[in-house]
């Protein structure tokens, strides 16, 4: 039969460190609830310079998480041909919460130590992942009331949600501002590493940043 899928989800992110409840409209339009940072990272390892692992780790330390209320829609229409006969149009919507990870791939960054000279390439930062969702209780199926039956099944709800999802997807991945923040936060946590050695080790590190700009290949990913 043919189906459309209609996928629809509303970006509301508010920059917070903490968590705070997004109140649920009352026309059920479906919000971007909370943002939490992970927290700083605990004291570093003493030693005598500035070690690359140390930096990675502080880059995967550095991921930012959103939390997401998203709402599947999608519309089943009747089929076609004698078979379906007396079929009616159907309509439904289930509503979710997931986590969108924000980060630095942590194994692109790289760094070079020319006596206090640092030199450090960082990629941009982008959607590392959205985690398994939980469904809420919210949801509608319309009722079918035609002669013959069009039942909306498990692999429909399954093929509203992948595309909900995909859309989801694509907004984290096109948010400049969220990605452009986590990148900075990673770019701090990694300063403030290296002045802490400086301050244990004696010496004044500068750091010179190369910013890694994704290739085409990976804005087709």
């Amino acid at each position: 039969m043919k189906k459309k899928i209609i996928a629809a989800a509303v970006l509301g992110l508010f920059m917070a460190a903490v968590c705070s409840c997004a109140k649920e409209p009352e026309d059920g339009t479906p919000v971007m609830n909370d943002i939490i940072e992970t927290p700083e990272p605990a004291e570093t390892v003493k030693i005598s310079y500035p070690d690359i692992t140390q930096i990675r780790s502080i880059c995967e330390l550095a991921t930012i998480e959103c939390y997401y209320h998203n709402v599947a829609k999608s519309v089943k229409e009747k089929g076609s041909g004698l078979l379906h006969i007396g079929e009616v149009e159907r309509t439904f919507w289930i509503e979710y919460s997931g986590v969108a990870k924000l980060g630095i791939d942590m194994s692109k960054v790289t760094m070079e130590i020319e006596k206090e000279h640092i030199i450090i390439t960082i990629p941009q930062a982008e959607l590392l992942g959205l985690s398994d969702y939980s469904f809420t209780e919210d949801s509608y199926i319309s009722s079918d009331d035609g002669l013959n039956k069009n039942p909306i099944t498990a692999q429909n709800q399954t093929e509203a949600v992948a595309a909900a999802n995909e859309h989801i997807r694509g907004l984290f991945e096109n948010d400049d501002s969220m990605l452009l923040r986590a990148q900075d936060r990673a770019r701090k946590l990694i300063e403030n590493y290296i002045k802490q050695i400086g301050e244990i080790t004696d010496a004044s590190y500068q750091v010179e940043w190369i910013y890694e700009k994704s290739s085409p290949e990976d804005a087709a990913k």
